[in-house]
């Protein structure tokens, strides 16, 4: 009678190591999908201010459509106004130098450091956002192109000497990227231990409370910055030059 019952053991032992080092191997699956970038992911970490630990919360300053460019110089502590025009959005620098490309309605805009309305290079009806250039290739700007209605954005390479896009492929099924897609829709930007994202401010005056968005600049473990000072002004959209010492950004003008 005792053969049974040491059987019935070692089979339920074996079911019950069996199981363990299933939920082990699910929860290595796990990490691992967490852990190891995609090619999508891989060939996105290449260009200036993209985050390899992308998020899928976006933040205030996604709704402004266009405004003025503005200029902040981080060492002085200075702001100026970069044109003299509205219009303007997606600022980015372009590598190697202060000058910042931008959209203006559908027309690709190169404006230099000095200021002024900028030099049109050429139109792209399709594309809608312009993310950052990229370190390897300084010919390369990282943009997002108009989706369908119910569909995600595309994602390219645009060219700037010749305008021409690539389109980047990346997987439907695959979390990572559609997180990533997600956060290149958003405004928060990682550039080493810099962090540049806008956050919605808030104020008191006789006719009740005035809300406006500024960007804000964190370095390493020390306080937040507020670097555009809006006071009333929705800003927003910004973006860092490639030797941390320039943030161009987005100000909405008076109504």
């Amino acid at each position: 009678m005792k053969r049974p019952i040491i059987c019935v053991c070692m089979l339920a032992f074996m079911v019950n190591d069996m199981q363990g080092q299933a939920q082990t191997n699910t929860t290595a699956g796990a990490m691992d999908d967490q852990r190891t970038s995609t090619p999508f992911i891989d060939k996105l970490l290449r260009f200036f201010g993209i985050s390899d630990s992308p998020s899928t919360l976006k933040g205030p300053g996604d709704e402004m459509v266009s405004g003025e460019l503005w200029l902040a110089d981080l060492d002085s502590g200075s702001t100026r106004p970069l044109t003299p025009i509205p219009g303007f959005r997606c600022p980015i620098f372009l590598s190697e130098t202060k000058d910042v490309l931008a959209l203006r309605g559908t027309d690709v805009v190169q404006i230099p450091f000095s200021g002024g309305e900028g030099k049109r290079l050429y139109t792209i009806n399709s594309i809608s956002k312009l993310i950052g250039a990229e370190r390897d290739d300084r010919g390369k700007v990282l943009i997002l192109l108009r989706g369908n209605e119910d569909s995600h954005p595309a994602v390219g390479f645009l060219t700037v000497r010749t305008g021409v896009v690539t389109v980047v492929p990346y997987d439907l099924a695959s979390r990572r990227d559609l997180q990533m897609v997600e956060n290149l829709e958003g405004w928060s930007r990682t550039y080493g231990d810099r962090r540049l994202y806008v956050k919605t401010q808030a104020k008191q005056i006789l006719s009740g409370t005035v809300q406006w968005s500024d960007v804000f600049l964190k370095v390493g473990n020390r306080e937040p910055l507020n670097i555009s000072h809006g006071d009333g002004l929705n800003c927003g959209q910004p973006s860092l030059s490639e030797n941390g010492s320039l943030v161009v950004f987005v100000k909405a003008k008076p109504e």
